[in-house]
């Protein structure tokens, strides 16, 4: 058994102190004076239950010199993440229950994050032909072709019918792709506004990536109000960055959309935060490759935006990048409470870091925010009861790639 003494324990629900204690991956009791065989003292910090992220790029197959899942893993721990939730652009694509199986074993092995992979829509993400439904592995949560949007609107509607029929789930990246090499804003609202208006009338679930707009967001508000099953998430970079030009699909927007985003969060709109972690090397960042890491900086770019600049309590911090997340992805995950696994992030709010390239754990270091500093700093992370990342160990042997 695993106690965790002195803490103050945050989650979407409650804010307190109290002891938390820890057997076989599960919150076994929380209160005071818990005694177990390994103690942790978290006196003077936060205790929270682990980040969910409901998009990450781990490159593996295909493209491991950007990143793999050990790689990526390590990064996410790094950053407080226990549960990840893979794209399937990777090559081969995820489009078959043996490539599909292939990664979770890997992932299982690792025993690192829990990891979940998405399954592609269409065969090699062409848009053109659907998987088989009927082979489709039980244990996939979504659908996506992440990166690809669903172009031609007739075939989107029969997709949409077929998934509700099937109770299939699907993310959506939102990009119509004869309009955005004219105007990526349209693009990006057009689709998001049809898919919307699809999923209310086939009763289809649909979760849209990365939302970056204002109308985009307003679509997703106005299907939520009519009770259409949809879903969506923001990310670190959409809700901290303006008019800038580091490369980013889709774009960083204006402070108006950044300033909206951040709104619908605050009331309630907005179901996760997700990195949209997207490794690249150098050399293809230099040559224009659009995308960066988010792992190891998300928890503190959203603390710092969410509280420090909008004084909102850590209690939504916690809700949008761990309660909602894994009510999104179906995990019993996300709180701090009796019966809920263990996954756990410790952090120490009075410390400082200043992002540096020899300190992330990623294999790539594509991010705009080097050299940036963040308060909050990831102490420990907790996967299923176990330290998997610890601070003060990194620091005494360095990170290993």
């Amino acid at each position: 058994m695993l106690v965790i003494k002195n803490g103050r324990l945050v989650d979407a629900k409650n804010d307190f102190y109290a002891d938390i204690l820890i057997d076989n991956g599960k919150i076994i009791a929380i209160g005071e004076d818990l005694t177990a065989d390994e103690t942790i003292d978290a006196a003077g910090k936060i205790v929270m239950p682990a980040f969910v992220d409901t998009h990450v790029h781990f490159r593996d197959p295909g493209f491991t010199q950007k990143e793999d899942l050990e790689t990526g893993a390590h990064s996410a721990l790094r950053g407080g993440y226990g549960s990840v939730n893979l794209m399937a652009n990777t090559n081969p694509v995820v489009d078959t229950p043996e490539v599909y199986n292939d990664i979770m074993q890997r992932a299982k092995d690792l025993d690192l994050v829990n990891m979940s992979q998405c399954y592609a829509v269409s065969k090699d993400l062409a848009g053109e032909e659907w998987v088989d439904f009927d082979t489709i592995p039980s244990s996939v949560k979504f659908l996506s072709d992440d990166g690809h949007g669903l172009h031609r609107t007739d075939q989107t509607y029969r997709l949409f019918k077929e998934l509700a029929a099937r109770d299939l789930k699907v993310m959506i990246h939102e990009e119509d792709n004869e309009i955005s090499p004219v105007d990526y804003r349209i693009a990006e609202d057009v689709d998001t506004i049809r898919d919307t208006y699809l999923s209310g009338k086939t009763g289809a679930r649909i979760h849209f990536c990365h939302v970056s707009t204002i109308d985009s967001m307003r679509a997703v508000q106005f299907g939520k109000s009519q009770g259409y099953p949809v879903s969506a998430e923001v990310t670190p970079h959409h809700i901290y960055m303006a008019d800038s030009d580091f490369r980013v699909n889709p774009p960083i927007r204006t402070q108006a959309d950044v300033d909206y985003l951040v709104q619908a969060i605050i009331n309630g709109d907005v179901d996760a935060i997700a990195t949209d972690h997207a490794p690249h090397t150098a050399e293809e960042k230099a040559a224009g490759s659009p995308g960066l890491i988010g792992l190891e900086t998300a928890f503190q770019i959203v603390y710092k935006v969410l509280v420090e600049q909008h004084q909102q309590s850590l209690s939504l911090v916690s809700q949008m990048m761990s309660y909602g997340p894994a009510q999104v992805l179906d995990y019993h995950k996300g709180l701090l409470s009796i019966g809920y696994d263990a996954d756990i992030v410790i952090v120490d709010l009075d410390k400082q870091e200043t992002i540096k390239e020899e300190n992330i754990a990623s294999r790539s270091h594509n991010t705009p925010f080097l050299g940036e500093t963040f308060m909050g700093q990831i102490e420990k992370t907790i996967v299923n009861g176990h330290i998997k990342y610890d601070r003060l160990e990194e620091e005494n042997n360095g990170i290993k790639d």
